[in-house]
């Protein structure tokens, strides 16, 4: 749920001119399949990239996952099999929320 919630806050973007890597790259396929533009998904998966580190991104691949959307005791689930403890998910939580307004400004510049 949490991932979901991060994606919806970045779901509009301009494509990147670097590929993206796997997880940057699963959460830009979430956010086509959910019927964004892909330079706008890749856009907001590459500044989730670069503004967060590996085990947040992954983490935030965790989250997208269509299997865990219907639950957030799944996706919980899902995530302290992946080691992550309750205070690293609610921060992860916290960062994805300060970020928005930084991914929105980078990838929406026309609409502010």
């Amino acid at each position: 749920m949490l991932a979901l919630v991060f994606i919806a806050m970045f779901s509009n973007a301009t494509v990147g001119a670097v590929p993206l890597e796997t997880d940057a790259r699963a959460l830009a396929d979430t956010c086509i399949a959910e019927g964004e533009s892909a330079a706008l998904c890749e856009c907001y998966a590459g500044f989730i990239a670069d503004n967060t580190n590996d085990r947040e991104l992954s983490a935030l691949t965790v989250l997208t996952d269509p299997k865990h959307r219907g639950s957030l005791e799944s996706a919980l689930k899902a995530l302290t099999a992946k080691g992550l403890t309750a205070g690293e998910i609610f921060s992860m939580a916290m960062k994805a929320d300060a970020l928005q307004d930084k991914a929105k400004a980078r990838c929406e510049p026309d609409e502010e």
